[in-house]
């Protein structure tokens, strides 16, 4: 991972999706990366660099290796606390300095043969063969999809489409939200202090037109009876993200954009005030937050929400972009601002390489980059 004008930062070892800043109440913050296997935080003490709070198994102790340290059994009933699945990776406590990662002691689990055994890719590098241990969760998140991310009472919640959703408290682990209502869903936001989700995977199937909320202030809660959910079936595209623009959530379908307001009542927090068809969103990630308004692309050209209208603002670059990007392309175009340079990116795989293409939304004025290295994320630390 690079920073513009500097060398490399620190090695993660795999590409990040996501940079965000996870703010409580009490002012702590935090920088997370994520990426397609794993979340880590920055660490800012002398000599730290970061730490997975991946979900991860820390129950499990293990009672000995065999003689190639491949082989790891465990005390009885250790391994029953939570699936563990080949790829996952293991290390004994002992072995594992959290805070200074990369620890080259990770080692990959190839199976689960019992509760109480697994067995490695390899053998196991540490120095310790017995005491409690670390079990990491590989997250996988499916080509071209990315992480979304919301806060909701001091609690980060983050999902990728493809595992259930997550939530983080800022100590500990990451772990599951809600396995059976808030599972592999694409998209999600902070609306009314209640998290959003949207395009989720429910009774055995995705449902991409259903919107989900959870209680107020608690985004844990999808039980109470003021959380629910509703399939938007006025079009039949698919959602294709959610914002928020002034005071009103927004949910992009790929040919039409409904607009909802908070109603006030615990039981049915929002009511849709307008819908627009014929302009929607076929970037999903494409979305960009900026000055309480959005940015996004659409079928023929890149737009922004202004006082609730909707305007085109690629008439200087629309057609450059779509003869360099393909049709199968245009969906996988990805965005993030610079507010600090008053600028949107929107980064693209063209026929002339990747390419970042920049709104100056003050001056009203577009740029093209390229850059030597292939970018996936960008972000803005808390520190």
């Amino acid at each position: 991972m690079k920073r513009w004008g500097y060398t490399t930062d620190r090695s993660i070892g795999a590409p990040v999706y996501s940079v965000l800043i996870f703010q409580q109440t009490d002012g702590t913050r935090f920088t997370i990366y994520a990426t397609g296997n794993d979340i880590i935080k920055k660490e800012t003490g002398t000599n730290k660099t970061w730490s997975y709070i991946t979900d991860t198994l820390t129950t499990p102790v293990v009672t000995g290796m065999d003689g190639t340290k491949t082989v790891v059994t465990f005390s009885g009933g250790g391994l029953t606390a939570g699936a563990v699945a080949a790829g996952d990776k293991f290390i004994v406590t002992a072995d594992h300095t959290a805070d200074e990662e990369p620890d080259t002691n990770w080692a990959t689990v190839l199976t689960k043969d019992s509760d109480t055994q697994l067995t490695l890719t390899a053998a196991y590098s540490g120095s310790s063969t017995t005491g409690a241990c670390k079990i990491r969760r590989v997250y996988g998140i499916p080509a071209y999809e990315r992480w979304s991310y919301a806060v909701i009472n001091n609690t980060l919640c983050m999902t990728n489409g493809s595992n259930d959703v997550l939530y983080w408290t800022g100590s500990g682990y990451v772990v599951s939200l809600d396995s059976a209502n808030a599972k592999e869903a694409r998209y999600c936001i902070e609306y009314a202090n209640r998290l959003f989700l949207a395009d989720v995977w429910s009774g055995g199937i995705r449902k991409p037109l259903t919107l989900k909320w959870s209680k107020e202030n608690d985004a844990t809660n999808w039980t109470d009876t003021t959380a629910g959910e509703a399939d938007i079936l006025e079009t039949e595209d698919f959602i294709t993200g959610l914002g928020k623009v002034g005071g009103d959530l927004v949910v992009y379908k790929r040919e039409s954009i409904f607009t909802y307001s908070r109603t006030g009542e615990a039981t049915q927090p929002i009511s849709k005030t307008s819908e627009k068809r014929g302009i929607g969103c076929v970037a999903p990630y494409s979305i960009v937050d900026f000055l309480g308004t959005n940015a996004f692309l659409g079928r023929d050209d890149f737009y922004v929400i202004n006082a609730g209208a909707i305007q085109p603002i690629g008439t200087k670059i629309r057609c450059k972009f779509f003869e360099l990007v393909a049709d199968t392309e245009v969906s996988n175009t990805w965005g993030g601002s610079n507010p600090n340079l008053n600028e949107i990116f929107w980064v693209t795989n063209t026929s002339e390489g990747q390419v970042a293409w920049v709104w100056n939304y003050k001056n009203d004025e577009w740029y093209v980059y390229m850059y030597q290295d292939n970018m996936k994320s960008f972000g803005r630390g808390a520190i």
